[in-house]
């Protein structure tokens, strides 16, 4: 007994074989992880090749809104699935806010869907836990939603091309700090090459250095004049636009390396947190080099001033001296936007033109070679923003922008140019020296405001889009002739000093009146001229829809 007990005792503390008694008892577990991991892999796999052909049906449906049913069940059945698939489309909006839990941003029904959301269901087969379960198989249903795009690209434009001959020279020289000396043929190459944004922003990325995972963070850098004008340069290059890039050539030689904010010159939208768009979608958004390039130059010389030097060659007008201040753009306002609602608005800077115009009197009068005639304009920003998008298929798409053109206000008198770009501070306007010599003084002043900031709708046609067509926003009250305006209003005072040696008081006035009725016209186009390059008029504002997207569905969910 004895033995029997210490046999037993001793095969108690035997260890030998323990691992295959283990293994034995375990090997049921093993195979039922394993079973499951392969069933639940085949679920995995199943469920993700449903949710790949949901994505299309939603796409499909979301193109096709008026047959969303049809079209995502024609995508459905085009994929071969191995099981019966029930199709379900739903159409309705879908609203892109942050701020709306994304569970809550696709609202079924509506009389204008512009979103599709398709579930489909089906089958995924089991193997090993078909034993357990007593079926072949679960079902598995995904969803997915797709919004169609509609959206358009417009831009308060620049109206340089308008600009004549020297006048554009001196402008463009004088906010590049250089020398600009560009013929009429270049200008007419710049104005007529058309530059992509998506390409252009990709070319300022290369040019400028910058590590950037999307559009949006090349537009969040800041960046030298010369690199924003060279990025223009490579678009042409790459274009094989030879005058173009000649004439690019000679604005980017002369560009300073002032820092810009890129974001306050582009604004990609929905497209911003991607770092390519496949151009032949219809998205892409055309602008012109020369206006890309001066809108870069104006935004170099935001909260800065330029003086420069007219050489007019208009009879009567001895010479022109121009200040011109350019104001910081309004925060988060881009030149050009991509837009898919009112959501973005474009603006121009705040401006302040100051133009010293040195007159010849009409009749002779004793010691006067010349008039002084200093005119101020006073612009406020223009405004644009997308009004609505028209996706009418064969009729053609259409868009209406809704602007609100400059507030400007004109007035003869003299200003201290040192207060010229202090746009926190009314200007003080004083009245104008017209003659001041020893023995006679001639004052005058004059102001014309226009004003009636109303927003107004002005629409474009597919082929206004296509043509690049350029249309003019005014005030209700724009006043025809500048000028003759401010003549009409003008208030001249005439002191003769001494003996006057025969100056007749009436006489002298008359002489200037006539004076300035002379010279009324050219003054204006000078002054409209160079208000030009700001984007605006005196109560106008330019704007232009650079392209539109419609019917093109991209999935949201």
């Amino acid at each position: 007994m004895c033995v029997l007990l210490h046999r037993i005792a001793r095969f108690r503390r035997d260890r030998k074989g323990s691992i295959a008694v283990i293994t034995a008892a375990s090997i049921f577990v093993i195979v039922g992880f394993t079973a499951a991991a392969v069933d639940f892999g085949s679920i995995y796999l199943k469920s993700r090749q449903l949710q790949g052909m949901a994505d299309l049906a939603a796409v499909s449906a979301a193109t096709n809104l008026d047959q969303a049913q049809a079209a995502a069940q024609a995508t459905a059945n085009a994929n071969n699935w191995s099981s019966p698939v029930a199709v379900n489309a739903a159409t309705g909006t879908y609203t892109p806010d942050p701020n709306i839990a994304l569970a809550n941003r696709f609202v079924a029904g509506g009389a204008s869907p512009t979103a599709a959301r398709v579930t489909l269901s089906s089958t995924a087969d089991l193997y090993f836990a078909s034993f357990l379960l007593g079926r072949p198989n679960v079902p598995i249903s995904r969803t997915a939603t797709a919004s169609r795009a509609q959206l358009a690209s417009f831009s308060l434009g620049t109206r340089l091309a308008a600009l004549q001959g020297g006048m554009a020279n001196a402008v463009l020289s004088a906010l590049t700090g250089s020398s600009v000396n560009l013929s009429v043929m270049d200008y007419n190459a710049l104005a007529n090459a058309q530059i992509d944004l998506f390409q252009y922003v990709s070319a300022l990325k290369t040019r400028a250095n910058i590590s950037a995972a999307s559009f949006n963070d090349t537009l969040e850098s800041n960046v030298k004049t010369s690199d924003a004008l060279g990025a223009v340069l490579d678009v042409l290059t790459a274009q094989g636009n030879q005058n173009a890039r000649t004439a690019m050539t000679t604005l980017v030689n002369a560009a300073n390396t002032t820092k810009i904010a890129a974001g306050q010159l582009v604004n990609l939208g929905p497209y911003g947190n991607q770092d390519y768009v496949n151009l032949s979608g219809g998205s892409g958004a055309m602008v012109s080099a020369l206006d890309l390039a001066s809108a870069v130059l104006q935004l170099s010389q935001g909260g800065r001033q330029v003086q420069f030097n007219l050489n007019l060659g208009v009879p009567g007008i001895t010479s022109a001296t121009a200040w011109l201040a350019i104001g910081q753009r309004p925060a988060n306002s881009p030149w050009i936007a991509i837009a898919d609602d009112n959501s973005i608005v474009v603006r121009t800077a705040q401006a302040r033109l100051y133009v010293d115009f040195k007159v010849a009197p009409s009749s002779p009068i004793a010691g006067v070679a010349s008039l002084d005639v200093p005119v101020i304009v006073e612009l406020a920003s223009a405004q644009a923003k997308l009004s609505s998008i028209s996706c009418s298929g064969d009729a053609g798409n259409s868009v209406a922008v809704s602007v609100a053109p400059s507030v400007g206000t004109v007035a003869l008198g003299q200003v201290n140019v040192a207060n010229l770009d202090d746009f926190e501070d009314n200007l003080a306007i004083s009245q104008a020296n017209l003659i001041s010599i020893l023995l006679l003084q001639v004052t005058g002043s004059s102001t014309v405001d226009i004003g009636g900031n109303d927003w107004q709708d002005v629409s474009f046609t597919a082929s206004d889009i296509a043509s690049g067509t350029e249309k003019t926003v005014q005030t209700q009250d724009i006043a025809a002739t500048t000028f003759s305006s401010l003549l009409g209003n003008l208030s001249v005072n005439v002191k003769i000093l001494g003996l006057g040696l025969g100056l007749d008081q009436a006489g002298v006035k008359s002489i200037v009146q006539t004076t300035l009725n002379g010279v009324a016209t050219p003054l204006d186009s000078s002054i409209n001229g160079l208000t030009s390059l700001l984007g605006v008029g005196l109560g106008e504002a330019d704007v232009r829809v650079n392209g539109v997207r419609c019917n093109m569905a991209a999935l949201v969910q």
